[in-house]
């Protein structure tokens, strides 16, 4: 057993200061020897003047000790307050929430919801909920909540203060104000099948993109609309026949699809009836043809609309598996539709509308394998410039962008997702196993949470 002795300064040993003046070691021991023997002579001249008769000393010791108590307990205090002040407004916020989610409530259980649910949270910040004055106010999109505490001082009250006030605020957006939109697109390749921190890619991916919508739903489910692009090398879809290539048609057409003719596959502009070039279903590169569209349907790889179903989303989550090659042009094309108001897919508000947020979640394993359409080119590095441009334009339209890179370990992609992303300080994750991928979901939660409730 090791039993760790603090040091004896009764009787320091001087030989260890003669084994040589230069060697580090024995020169700190020696620094530090220098040091206590002047500690000593302080602390035996502090004696002196407490116990010296002469009243002009004691009174000058006296006085010079009273600022030096007064600085290091201003200090002290105020690292206190700091504190308190943070887990004062963590637990309000927390409360606040409370309030705006239970919203088939009256006035009346709102508000005591409110105070109990601070109540709670204060207890677990180790702050006493009966000396906390707090207030909160329902207004008609809103919630407004205040909470003011006095912190009891330490050694300022030498100088009469006896404690500093904290106070804090919160607004909180009620669920009904605002809506949020948000496209899935999810890697469903081939290498999604494979093994990361002891889970399988694909599983750890679904579970994640499933709790997000519960959890989601749970905080607000008639603002909320969420729609899946799961993408290989095609994306497998339902639309119009007029907007495929080849096809004049009325009814609906499902197929595989890969992107459209360049630069159209760079925007969200809809197809145009009388230019193939603008339409989907163009020919498979040759690159991969063995592969082909068959395993999509039995994959369950479907693109899914926006909606308010998020029963079919998790269901659809469930049932589906990984299969062949890498597009992320190609995902990013259909999740920048999903969240456009325009054909093919109309389920989106219009661009612009007020307390509206339109939010895509781009997760991808891999580079890119597909070829992409370009100027007279039909290239992989062309896919990878095409998923540069379409995010630029899905920004510029106002859709916030936040990429996911699992397990990836090509830095060029890593680069690519992180520019793609809106912000690559917070919309950019890189996860190597399940639990990243988890908390990634989970801190995209709480963006979207915090961007539809909390307004201060």
């Amino acid at each position: 057993m090791f039993t760790r002795r603090g040091p004896n300064f009764s009787r320091p040993d001087r030989s260890l200061l003669r084994v040589s003046r230069h060697h580090p070691v024995c020169s700190g021991l020696k620094q530090g020897y220098k040091h206590m023997f002047r500690f000593r002579a302080l602390a035996s001249t502090a004696r002196r003047y407490l116990t010296a008769q002469s009243g002009t000393t004691a009174i000058t010791f006296a006085l010079s000790i009273v600022p030096v108590l007064l600085a290091t307990g201003a200090a002290v205090d105020y690292m206190r307050y700091s504190d308190a002040e943070t887990r004062l407004q963590g637990a309000l916020d927390a409360a606040s929430l409370s309030v705006a989610a239970a919203s088939t409530l009256s006035k009346t259980q709102r508000l005591k919801a409110g105070a109990d649910a601070l109540a709670a949270n204060l207890k677990a910040s180790d702050i006493d909920p009966s000396a906390v004055e707090t207030s909160f106010k329902i207004n008609d999109n809103s919630i407004s909540a205040n909470a003011r505490y006095d912190l009891p001082t330490g050694l300022m009250q030498i100088a009469g203060l006896t404690h500093m006030t904290i106070d804090v605020g919160t607004d909180i957006n009620l669920p009904e104000a605002k809506k949020a939109e948000i496209a899935l697109v999810l890697d469903y390749s081939g290498s999604m099948q494979e093994v990361a921190g002891g889970q399988v890619k694909y599983v750890a991916m679904k579970n994640a993109a499933k709790k997000l919508v519960t959890d989601l739903e749970a905080a607000n489910p008639k603002r909320l609309k969420v729609g899946l692009v799961p993408f290989s090398h095609h994306v497998y879809a339902t639309m119009p026949e007029k907007f495929i290539a080849g096809k004049t048609g009325t009814g609906m057409w499902t197929g595989c699809t890969q992107d459209r003719r360049y630069p159209y596959n760079l925007t969200d502009a809809s197809p145009v009836s009388s230019d193939d070039n603008t339409k989907w279903g163009q020919p498979q590169a040759k690159v991969h043809l063995s592969d082909g569209c068959g395993a999509y349907v039995p994959n369950g790889l479907k693109v899914a609309p926006l909606t308010d179903n998020f029963d079919a989303i998790r269901n659809q989550l469930d049932a589906m598996r990984p299969y062949a090659w890498t597009h992320i042009a190609l995902g990013a094309e259909f999740g920048y539709h999903l969240l456009s108001p325009g054909a093919p897919f109309t389920e989106g508000a219009a661009y612009g509308t007020k307390n509206v947020d339109k939010v895509m979640v781009l997760l991808t394993d891999g580079r890119q394998t597909e070829p992409g359409f370009g100027n007279g080119a039909r290239t992989v590095g062309q896919g990878e410039s095409n998923l540069e441009k379409i995010c630029q334009n899905a920004k510029a339209s106002g859709i916030t962008i936040v990429t996911i890179a699992f397990d990836l370990q090509d830095e060029d992609t890593r680069k690519r997702l992180s520019d793609c992303s809106s912000d690559p300080d917070k919309d950019f994750y890189v996860a190597e196993d399940n639990k990243d991928v988890a908390a990634a979901f989970e801190d995209i939660k709480r963006q979207i949470t915090a961007q539809v409730f909390i307004s201060r």
